[in-house]
């Protein structure tokens, strides 16, 4: 796979997170809150994607976060981590060409998924997960009922100014049209077959992502709150 990864200091000493990532796969989709942490014993570093505060508590009360982007095979995930630490450590040499991962900026091969939703009242219609070479998952991307018809919103967060900053979306109007294509496409594709057969695949398709991301167990006491 190729990628690129640019690192971007965190200027709070009372902060143990010490840079953020972006990670830009062929050159046409990025990711970006990709946190680099100082553990909290002091002893070295980790990689924190982003993700989000749900509803959920667990056993102890606490509440439950969730990944919004992150990798979906051990392979992946210990090679990506590796060279965000890697890109953090060199920073300085890299400068704003950040470290590349491959020998070119070929398009990603990605796949999408959908959930479709039939909420009285609600503009969301689906959610959509979005596979890049089958390593890596990015989730909550909704397909949205506007004014003008259906448009694909992208997961994003809200800043301290309260503008919305897109969290991984297409970084070229080519990527960004098969992308959106591809979701839309899918979800009427969704939307059409029978609620029975839906139910079974929204099942199938929950079990799948939550097995895929189950092997990333990363210490409680180091994660953080969505970005």
């Amino acid at each position: 796979m190729n990628y690129r990864i640019n690192v971007f200091e965190v200027n709070n000493e009372e902060s143990n997170v010490k840079a953020y990532a972006n990670v830009a796969f062929g050159e046409s989709f990025v990711v970006r809150n990709i946190a680099i942490v100082e553990r909290k014993d002091g002893q070295g570093m980790f990689v924190d994607m982003p993700s989000y505060r749900s509803n959920e508590v667990d056993e102890q009360g606490n509440p439950v976060y969730k990944s919004i982007a992150n990798p979906i095979t051990k392979k992946f995930n210990q090679e990506l981590n590796e060279n965000i630490l890697k890109a953090y450590e060199q920073r300085s040499e890299l400068g704003k060409d950040g470290l590349k991962v491959g020998d070119d900026s070929t398009e990603p091969a990605f796949n999408v998924s959908v959930n479709v939703f039939d909420r009285e009242g609600s503009h969301t219609k689906g959610l959509a997960r979005m596979y890049i070479e089958d390593s890596f998952v990015v989730q909550n991307i909704s397909i949205v009922e506007g004014k003008k018809g259906l448009f694909v919103s992208m997961p994003a967060y809200k800043n301290s100014r309260g503008d919305y900053q897109d969290i991984a979306f297409p970084i070229t109007k080519d990527f960004r049209s098969k992308l959106y294509g591809a979701i839309l496409d899918t979800y009427k594709v969704e939307r059409e077959k029978p609620r029975e057969t839906k139910t079974k695949e929204e099942a199938k398709s929950n079990d799948k992502a939550t097995s895929n991301v189950g092997f990333i167990d990363l210490d409680g006491k180091d994660s953080l709150p969505f970005r």
